[in-house]
């Protein structure tokens, strides 16, 4: 996804969590830092708030431009949309929990989208839990709640510099069947497409636009250099 380009990503024919993750396309150890994020912009996210990379680069490598779902707010548990409290779901714990090898998580399903790209397992990183609803109970513990997004709802964000992106499309569906207990059963009749597009803008409306440089901290060297002029308090 070139810099300067919009994607936008579309429940095609139903509600539809995806977990996305975001690269640096010519340098994918800057990627999207999901903790950062929530402490810059919220734990969830949407239409004007911007995705985090991560140290030594932080800049903003994604601003979210459009998000049909913006006036979901709150509902009655407290849940809310696009969510980066929670990670992607992963055959680790699945093996954990369950004692059974299922290789087909969104973990997984990152995994093999980044492999033929020259990434690898390492690089698969916390996700933005895309038309997914979430939020924390009273005990302060994780839940998640159906899918709210009908047909034709999008998230649609703008690339700040080169991106490359994976997106796996929840094997989970639109979460409204259990996945553990004794009502769990296979959510395979509640996963629905996600669809992908990607839009460059007029150039007239990238006027004046600049990618975003990374962090100003000038790092080790500049911290010995102030330490050296004595600027800098040494704690002990």
């Amino acid at each position: 996804m070139p810099a300067g380009h919009l994607c936008r990503l579309v429940t095609v024919d139903g509600p539809q969590v995806g977990d996305l993750n975001i690269w640096n396309a010519n340098d994918p150890r800057e990627r999207m830092w999901a903790a950062r994020t929530r402490q810059l912009q919220a734990a969830h996210v949407t239409a004007f708030d911007r995705l985090w990379s991560n140290l030594p680069f932080l800049r903003p490598l994604a601003t979210i431009t459009d998000d049909t779902l913006a006036d979901y707010g709150r509902d009655g548990d407290g849940g809310r949309v696009h969510d980066l409290l929670g990670t992607r779901c992963d055959p680790y714990v699945n093996r954990m929990l369950s004692r059974v090898d299922f290789d087909f998580h969104c973990h997984s399903n990152l995994v093999r989208a980044v492999l033929p790209h020259g990434l690898t397992e390492f690089d698969v990183h916390d996700v933005l839990n895309v038309f997914q609803c979430t939020g924390l109970n009273e005990e302060d513990r994780y839940f998640m709640n159906p899918c709210p997004a009908r047909p034709g709802d999008h998230f649609e964000f703008f690339a700040e510099t080169d991106l490359f992106c994976a997106l796996s499309t929840c094997p989970g569906g639109d979460l409204s069947v259990p996945l553990w207990g004794p009502d769990a059963r296979d959510p395979l009749d509640t996963c629905h497409p996600i669809g992908v597009e990607v839009h460059r803008p007029a150039p007239a409306l990238l006027t004046g636009w600049q990618q975003p440089r990374r962090a100003a901290y000038g790092g080790a060297r500049a911290d010995a250099a102030a330490l050296a002029a004595g600027v800098v308090r040494v704690w002990t």
